[in-house]
């Protein structure tokens, strides 16, 4: 019975994991993940062919060679990292999907009975994907705006140890910056130095992207349901110039806290 019971909870949680990742499209794989390369027994190779079978589209970590539609919703991409997980006795490996907030959404392990190193963590990598679920995504919208090339060499997903301001050329720990209306509360994540989003630390979708534009600490922003504004910093706050129905604006701002 407790066999059972323990077998129906596995499925229920699998299933949920399944439902959140297959809503994307883009995923990119990390090439390391702690001290442990993805490469490394051709482990990153084997990943990728399960993702592609599974309707998923590849993508490199730096964001520069991305589809538009990635390019314009970077919270639209997971990053999977591949991790070592074996114990004395058993080779393990483990796949996490991150969202751009550095959230896992899934999770995936096997483990391998075959002791040899290479074998055995292709093994339990084959193992642990046997219930990976097909892309079923919600296709990203693409904007007619000409992206603006990245200065950052490589974009890291919310994870990188340090970010550039736009108020600094200086480098800076990467802390949790929250941000608030008095009714909303959202954290800033750098994507890159000239790009940024406003995001619930509850929810993976990102209430409003920042793209740089040529001036100053000034924004291209696109909301989350996929319409255009402009917003800018002031005074060490966000702002976001929001539409009225008689085609006005009204400002919402964003303090920092």
């Amino acid at each position: 019975m407790k066999k059972i019971l323990h077998l129906s909870f596995f499925i229920l949680f699998a299933a949920a994991y399944s439902q959140n990742i297959s809503n994307y499209e883009y995923v990119s794989i990390a090439a390391k993940t702690g001290k442990f390369e993805s490469a490394k027994y051709g482990l990153s190779g084997i990943l990728s062919s399960k993702l592609k079978a599974g309707k998923y589209e590849v993508v490199s970590e730096s964001n520069d060679s991305w589809p538009e539609a990635a390019k314009n919703n970077p919270c639209g991409v997971l990053k999977a990292e591949i991790e070592d997980t074996s114990t004395f006795l058993k080779n393990k490996i483990q796949v996490n999907f991150k969202d751009c907030s550095g959230k896992t959404v899934a999770s995936f392990e096997g483990k391998s009975n075959i002791k040899e190193f290479e074998p055995g963590f292709k093994d339990a990598l084959n193992t642990a994907l046997k219930t990976f679920p097909v892309s079923n995504p919600v296709k990203l919208a693409v904007t007619n705006e000409t992206p603006k090339p990245n200065t950052a060499a490589v974009a890291e997903p919310v994870k990188s140890t340090s970010h550039q301001t736009p108020n600094s050329g200086a480098k800076t720990e990467n802390k949790a910056e929250i941000f608030s209306t008095g009714k909303m509360m959202l954290n800033r994540i750098f994507i890159s130095d000239s790009q940024f989003i406003l995001a619930s630390p509850n929810n993976s979708t990102p209430y409003a992207i920042f793209k740089a534009t040529t001036k100053k600490e000034v924004y291209r922003v696109q909301l989350q349901d996929g319409s255009q504004t402009l917003g800018y910093l002031e005074n060490g706050n966000i702002v976001i110039e929001l539409p009225n129905a008689d085609g006005s604006f009204r400002k919402e701002i964003f303090e920092g806290k």
